[in-house]
């Protein structure tokens, strides 16, 4: 815990048991293992994890996270998509009105 900058080991200090016991468990220790650590082991170990940085993902966290990037890129191409197809109709209707006036003014010109 030394090795830690003066406001880690604080922090570290302030956290409660549970909490350090769930920052462990977070990163990965087991709990059979957690679950039997007194306060000082749990404060060396969150220590010994801190100083590690953060643990890598696991496949299953990274498959998430790619799952979830594919279903936001799906969901914003569905926008677009209904945006392009409003467009369109917007369009098309602009040129059937433009279609009825211009016939308008033929049949008011022949009479």
């Amino acid at each position: 815990m030394d090795k830690l900058q003066a406001d880690q080991q604080a922090a570290i200090a302030k956290s409660s048991s549970d909490r350090l016991r769930q920052t462990l468990l977070s990163a990965g220790e087991e709990e059979a293992t957690v679950s039997t650590m007194d306060r000082d082991a749990l404060k060396e170990a969150a220590a010994k994890q801190k100083l590690q940085g953060p643990a890598e993902p696991s496949s299953l966290e990274r498959e998430l996270a790619v799952k979830r990037l594919e279903m936001e890129f799906e969901l914003e191409l569905r926008k677009i998509e209904k945006q392009q197809e409003i467009e369109k109709m917007k369009l098309e209707k602009s040129e059937r009105e433009r279609e009825a006036e211009a016939e308008r003014q033929r049949r008011r010109g022949r009479d």
